[in-house]
C-alpha cells in the first residue's frame, strides 16, 4: 500500500523541506502543504502503521516535546527521536514534524536500513529538502544532494583519490599535520589550563583536510577556514525553534559573504593549479599530484582530450568543482574532530583499554616516541597492523556516531523490519538513526559499554557485531567516499598522540565556572552528550586538561 492524502486523486506530496525565510510561500500555499502533510497521517492510522499519538493541529510536535523536556536544552535532536523509537518493537515508526521537515519514516532496524541503502531504489535517492541545508555549506549541487546522474559523474571523478593506494600516498602529509597538532597539545599542557578540545581540534582538522584537498599547508584562520566555520555557526542557528534565531534577517547577508569568500579562495586555487597544469603539459612534465584538487583538474583534462584544452577553466565546471571541494572541506573536518574528542574521552574513562592501545603502539611502532612519525612515513602499511587501535576507533564511532543518514521514499516501495513487517515509504523521508541503532540491545551485547574487543571477536562470540548495525559511514552506493581516509587519519593521530599525552575531560571544573540555573546536564549518565554542530559534537565542546604522560607509565 502507498501512503497518500485523504484525497487519493492527489498524485504526490510536494516536498516540504525545512522551511526558512528564503522560501516565498504565500499563506494559502503554506496551509495547503500543512493540510497535505497532516493528511498523510490519517492514512497511516487507517493502515494501522506504527506512529505516536497524532494531533491534527500539531502533528507529533507535542509528543516530541515530552522527550526533549527530559534532555538538556542543547542535546542533539536524534537523541529524542532514538528514545521515541524504543516504544516501537520493529524499530520503525512514522513521524509528523511539519512545518520543520517532511513526513518521516524513522528507522532503527538493521534489516530495514540495509534494504533502504543497498537493496532498493531508495539507495541512491536523497530528499530534495536536503538542498536547503547544504546549499549554504557547499554553494550548489554537491555529492550529498545531487540527482543520480550528476552524482555518479562526480563520484567517479573523485573515487581514484580515495582509493587505498592513493590514501597511502597522503600519509606523509597527514603525519606533517598531526605533528602540528602534537605541538599545539604540548603548548596547552605547558599552560596547565582548561580549554575546549573540540574547538582546537576543529581548526586542526580543517588544516589537515585543507592540506589533503588543496595540498595547502597554510595554518589556521586562513579566509577559507574562517568563512566555512562562520557559515556553519550561522547555518545551525536556523535549526533553532526560536523564530528570532531561525529567521534572523542578517543570516542571508552573512551566508552570501561567507560563500563569496569561499568561492573566491577556491576559485583562485583552481585557476592557479590549472595554469600550472597547462605549463607542465606544454613542457611535457608529469602532471600527477596527490591533492584532491589535482584530481578534479585531471578529470577536466580527460574530458578535453578530444580537443585542445581551453586557456581557462570552463565556468560551469569550475563552479561545480568548487561545490564539491567545499563539501569535502566541511565533511572532512567536522566529524573527524568530534570522533577524536570522543576517543580521548572514552579511553580516559577506560584505563585498561588505554593500556592496551599504548602497548600495541610500543610493540608495532617501537618504544621511542620521537621515531614514530618517521616509522609511519617510511612504511605507511604498518598502520594496518594497529588492529586494537582500529577497534578503539570503531567502538568510539559506535557509541558516538557523528551523523545519521536519510533517503527519499518512493511510492510503491516498502522496507521490512527484522520480523518481516513491511512499511510503505511513499511521501516520506526514511531517516536511519545511527545513534539509536548502534546502542540497541537487539544488536549489541552490553550496548552502552565501551568494549573495543567486540571488533576482534570471532563469529559466534556474543560480542560479535550484527551485520548492518554499525553504520557511521553508511553502506551502499552513497556511502561516505572518505571513510578510508578518515580511518587512516585517526590511526595516525592516535599513534602519534596517545602515548605522549593524558587527555581528561574537565566537565566538573567547567560546570563550577559556568553554573547553569537549573536544568538537565546529563543524557543517560553521559555529561559529554552529543549536541548539534554540523555533525554531532560533545557537549560544551569538550572542556579538558592535557598533561604530558610520564615516560614508562602505563
Amino acid at each position: 500500500m502507498i501512503l497518500g492524502c485523504p484525497n487519493q486523486d492527489a498524485d504526490h506530496i510536494f516536498p516540504l523541506g525545512i522551511l526558512d525565510h528564503s522560501q516565498n510561500i504565500d499563506s494559502l500555499l503554506y496551509c495547503n502543504f500543512g493540510w497535505r502533510a497532516r493528511g498523510i497521517f490519517i492514512d497511516v492510522k487507517k493502515q494501522d502503521l506504527p506512529t505516536p499519538k497524532h494531533n491534527i493541529f500539531f502533528g507529533h510536535l507535542l509528543t516530541l516535546k515530552t522527550y526533549i523536556d527530559k534532555l538538556p536544552k542543547d542535546a542533539h535532536p536524534f537523541i529524542a527521536f532514538g528514545q521515541m523509537a524504543r516504544n516501537f518493537s520493529g524499530g520503525i515508526f512514522y513521524l509528523d514534524m511539519w512545518p520543520f521537515m517532511d513526513p518521516v519514516l524513522m528507522c532503527t532496524s538493521a534489516t530495514a536500513a540495509i534494504e533502504t541503502t543497498q537493496k532498493t531504489v531508495l539507495a541512491t535517492k536523497k530528499p530534495r529538502s536536503l538542498e536547503s541545508w547544504f546549499i549554504p555549506i557547499a554553494g550548489g549541487p554537491n555529492l550529498f544532494t545531487m540527482e543520480e546522474d550528476d552524482w555518479r559523474f562526480w563520484r567517479n571523478t573523485f573515487n581514484p583519490g580515495f582509493s587505498q593506494a592513493h590514501i597511502m600516498k597522503l600519509v606523509p602529509s597527514i603525519v606533517h599535520e598531526v605533528k602540528a597538532y602534537q605541538k599545539l597539545l604540548l603548548e596547552y599542557s605547558e599552560k596547565k589550563e582548561m580549554f575546549l578540545l573540540d574547538e582546537v581540534t576543529l581548526w586542526f582538522t580543517m588544516d589537515m583536510i585543507g592540506a589533503i584537498v588543496l595540498l595547502d599547508s597554510k595554518r589556521t584562520k586562513n579566509p577559507l577556514a574562517v568563512a566555512l566555520l562562520s557559515q556553519l555557526r550561522w547555518k545551525l542557528s536556523e535549526q533553532e525553534l526560536n523564530p528570532l534565531k531561525r529567521w534572523n534577517p542578517i543570516r542571508p547577508i552573512v551566508e552570501w559573504h561567507n560563500s563569496r569568500q569561499m568561492n573566491n579562495y577556491i576559485g583562485k586555487e583552481l585557476d592557479k593549479r590549472y595554469q600550472d597544469y597547462l605549463s607542465k603539459i606544454k613542457r611535457g612534465d608529469n602532471v600527477r599530484s596527490n591533492s584532491v584538487i589535482s584530481l578534479v583538474l585531471e578529470g577536466y583534462l580527460k574530458q578535453s582530450q578530444s580537443k585542445k584544452p581551453s586557456i581557462t577553466l570552463e565556468k560551469r565546471f569550475k563552479s561545480y568543482a568548487t561545490y564539491q571541494i567545499r563539501t569535502f572541506l566541511f565533511a572532512g573536518h567536522d566529524t573527524t574532530s568530534s570522533t577524536i574528542c570522543y576517543i580521548f574521552y572514552l579511553l580516559a574513562k577506560n584505563p585498561v583499554a588505554m593500556d592496551k592501545i599504548r602497548h600495541e603502539h610500543d610493540n608495532i611502532l617501537g618504544a621511542e616516541l620521537d621515531a614514530a612519525p618517521k616509522v609511519i612515513t617510511e612504511n605507511p602499511q604498518i598502520l594496518n597492523q594497529l588492529t586494537y587501535t582500529f577497534a578503539v576507533i570503531k567502538e568510539s564511532m559506535r557509541l558516538f556516531p557523528a551523523a545519521s543518514s536519510i533517503r527519499q521514499g518512493v511510492e510503491g516501495v516498502s522496507i521490512r523490519d527484522d520480523e518481516g513487517r513491511t512499511y510503505p515509504t511513499g511521501n516520506t523521508m526514511v531517516w536511519i538513526l545511527h545513534q539509536a541503532m548502534q546502542r540497541d540491545p537487539r544488536y549489541w551485547a552490553q550496548p552502552n559499554d565501551f568494549i573495543p574487543e567486540r571488533w576482534l571477536a570471532a563469529p559466534g562470540d556474543p560480542l560479535y557485531p550484527v551485520k548492518g548495525a554499525w553504520r557511521p559511514f553508511e553502506f551502499g552506493p552513497r556511502n561516505c567516499i572518505g571513510q578510508g581516509l578518515v580511518m587512516i587519519e585517526l590511526r595516525i593521530i592516535l599513534a602519534l598522540v596517545i602515548r605522549q599525552f593524558d587527555v581528561r575531560d574537565a566537565y566538573e571544573e567547567f560546570d563550577r565556572l559556568n553554573p547553569r540555573s537549573g536544568g538537565i546536564v546529563m543524557v543517560e549518565g553521559e555529561r559529554a552528550y552529543q549536541i548539534e554542530g554540523g555533525g554531532a559534537h560533545p557537549a560544551d565542546r569538550f572542556p579538558c586538561r592535557v598533561s604530558l604522560r610520564k615516560q614508562g607509565a602505563l
